[in-house]
């Protein structure tokens, strides 16, 4: 995100601050369910600190923390062929209590990922909105993060908010990045809620640009405010699970074959619009944890006939995670999808489309039919928590291609961790893990929290 943007969404989530900060709000009469606990804890956060650390104290109790950080990177996720990068990045967070019921929240970084080499530097606004509770309602209002989905990691019904998968972290959840939106829920009960959600800016996933030679790739990303989804979800029962629907605009792209640039073919990457149904379910028996999570996608192409644009289809996850005592535990997860109206697009018959269509199918898993996968994450922890190993991969059951991701992560203290790891990628050229081979990486890096 450039510097004007970023202060851009600055100043709109303050205007929308400043306005409801002005407004006389009523006092709640009770406290939305799901995070009752999350409200009661956060209490004490805003309170003064008791010692004194100097320009720390002042920002924590003003509500502001965060993170340096610093770290070497053999590959920037970019899929070239460059190597051996120091990131450095500022993190911060404000979490301040205006009222007893209304809070303003923010997370930002700014970074430069290659530090010696005069990359320059960027940043991101992660996500500003105001959050009120009063009685039974919860409303967030401003640049925001939603995430669904109750599947480890990989979540059919997780489409609303994009990632930025060229982030260099080592952590998977911190590439996600918030859209303007309002996001209004009410609590039936002490089990059941029921979400509604207005997306008023549309931004895609953040990936690296596609290279092949012969191509040359332009976006064109639309300006929709009509995006909106609903969730029913029930919590805290024997069961937890939700529907959900979601009518908007796809966060990964179609391509276009639109005419040709020198000797080149001019692609378009289009996001075009999507409906998404969703269901998700999970409970506990014994030291096991079931879940299933699946969604169906319904596209502007729902008969299958243009190449031009994803066929409808079926995304199913169904997971087991089991705990085996002394902080060891193990998730496994299969992965399944459906084309519908399938047409094998390397049978076309013109070379240019049947070029861009085999693109289009491989990077968003229409490739074939049907798809199977597994993967897998095992955790492991000493020494009271402070030293944490994780190795989790995946692979491809139709086709070849594997990933695996050990990482290792030690905290020397409360404030001061070191992280390091691999990234390997493995697959044919037809596969959308041999498209990632390119980006195999190692990784160290330190953070100093603040």
């Amino acid at each position: 995100m450039s510097s004007e943007l970023l202060l851009s969404h600055t100043k709109r989530v303050f205007n929308i601050g400043l306005a409801l900060f002005l407004v006389s709000i009523p006092e709640p009469v009770g406290v939305f369910a799901q995070d009752s606990e999350l409200y009661q804890l956060d209490e004490p956060l805003m309170l003064p600190e008791e010692d004194e650390k100097g320009w720390l104290s002042a920002l924590n109790q003003f509500g502001v923390t965060g993170s340096l950080r610093t770290g070497y990177w053999s590959s920037n996720r970019l899929s070239e062929s460059d190597s051996d990068y120091v990131a450095s990045s500022v993190w911060l967070k404000l979490d301040k209590r205006l009222r007893r019921d209304l809070t303003l929240y923010s997370e930002a970084y700014i970074y430069d990922e290659d530090t010696l080499g005069g990359g320059g530097t960027d940043g991101q606004m992660k996500e500003a909105y105001l959050h009120l509770r009063s009685g039974d309602w919860d409303y967030r209002l401003g640049r925001q993060i939603v995430a669904w989905g109750r599947a480890d990691r990989l979540n059919p019904t997780d489409n609303l908010t994009p990632r930025d998968f060229t982030l260099l972290s080592p952590e998977i959840d911190e590439d996600r990045f918030g859209t303007e939106a309002i996001k209004i829920s009410k609590v039936f009960g002490s089990y059941s809620s029921l979400t509604v959600i207005w997306i008023e800016h549309f931004e895609p996933n953040e990936i690296a640009s596609t290279k092949v030679p012969g191509l040359q790739f332009i976006k064109d990303i639309p300006k929709n405010n009509n995006q909106y989804a609903l969730k029913f979800d029930q919590s805290g029962g024997e069961f937890d699970w939700s529907i959900s629907y979601f009518n908007g605009v796809d966060l990964n792209s179609d391509l276009l074959l639109s005419g040709s640039r020198g000797s080149d073919l001019l692609v378009i990457e289009s996001y075009n619009d999507v409906e998404i149904f969703g269901a998700d379910v999970a409970t506990i028996r014994g030291s096991n944890r079931y879940a299933a999570e699946i969604s169906y996608t319904k596209t502007e192409d729902s008969t299958g006939d243009d190449p031009n644009i994803k066929n409808n289809s079926f995304y199913g996850v169904f997971a087991l995670e089991r705990d085996f005592g002394d902080n060891l535990s193990l998730t496994t997860q299969l992965v399944y999808r459906r084309v519908s109206s399938y047409q094998d697009p390397r049978q076309i018959v013109q070379q240019e489309l049947r070029t861009v269509a085999s693109l289009t199918a491989l990077m968003n898993n229409q490739l074939d039919p049907d798809e199977y996968g597994l993967n897998f994450r095992l955790g492991k922890n000493w020494f009271n928590d402070t030293l944490e190993l994780e190795i989790s991969g995946a692979t491809l059951l139709a086709r070849h291609g594997f990933l695996i991701r050990p990482k290792l992560t030690y905290a020397l203290s409360d404030q001061l961790k070191v992280i390091s790891g691999i990234e390997y990628f493995r697959g044919g050229p037809d596969t959308i893990l041999g498209l990632q081979e390119a980006n195999k990486l190692i990784f160290f890096e330190s953070r100093y929290y603040y």
